[in-house]
């Protein structure tokens, strides 16, 4: 066979995001995949030698993206006001794109070898990490923000964010009477979640 074709190999992840993380179908076959890919099997078994290998290659590559996006956020000259804002927004994006990303990730908590390849382990994203730590604290110290462990405000942060997105299914069906009333609260979920964290 010749050589890998990048054209191709990337039509194919893109496919298998759509499938897994936009349709919420985790346990499409190889087959399934490559018919919504417009290939045949074989071929998508040459640049993936299976199924698992392929969803950790999109998970992994989709998780880099995100992380660098949330970054240029975080490091902007905005407020931290702003830069929160902002960090919603383009998680909120991510969501509106791949609905069901998220709750694949909750239902692999236990897959200790995805979550070490997820892990952020280098020198630059702990700086990152430690550099909103030091403004966060700034904004505590003028009253912007209640005084808490800066953890504690990163945890609250992901929580409000990121629980509606994993319950959806629960919470369409316990609190909102349509899809499309869930959809209008998640629109209103920004200012909520900057009135909750800012004074």
């Amino acid at each position: 066979m010749a050589g890998k074709d990048k054209g191709t190999e990337n039509h194919i992840k893109e496919t298998a995001k759509a499938v897994f993380f936009k349709e919420g179908r985790f346990n499409a076959t190889t087959q399934e995949i490559a018919d919504a890919a417009g290939v045949n099997r074989t071929l998508l078994h040459y640049y993936f030698r299976s199924r698992e290998i392929l969803l950790e290659k999109v998970l992994l590559e989709g998780q880099e993206v995100f992380r660098k996006k949330m970054n240029e956020h975080a490091l902007t000259g905005l407020s931290f006001k702003e830069k929160i804002s902002q960090l919603i927004d383009v998680w909120m994006d991510r969501v509106k794109e791949f609905p069901y990303l998220d709750s694949y990730l909750a239902s692999q908590i236990h897959n200790t070898n995805l979550w070490e390849n997820l892990k952020m382990n280098d020198k630059e994203q702990r700086k990152n990490i430690a550099d909103f730590f030091a403004e966060l604290q700034e904004e505590m110290a003028a009253g912007r923000v209640a005084k808490m462990e800066p953890m504690q405000f990163l945890l609250n942060f992901i929580s409000m964010v990121s629980y509606p997105v994993i319950m959806r299914p629960l919470m369409e069906n316990s609190f909102f009477n349509s899809k499309k009333a869930y959809v209008q609260a998640m629109s209103e979920r920004k200012e909520a979640i900057l009135s909750t964290l800012f004074r």
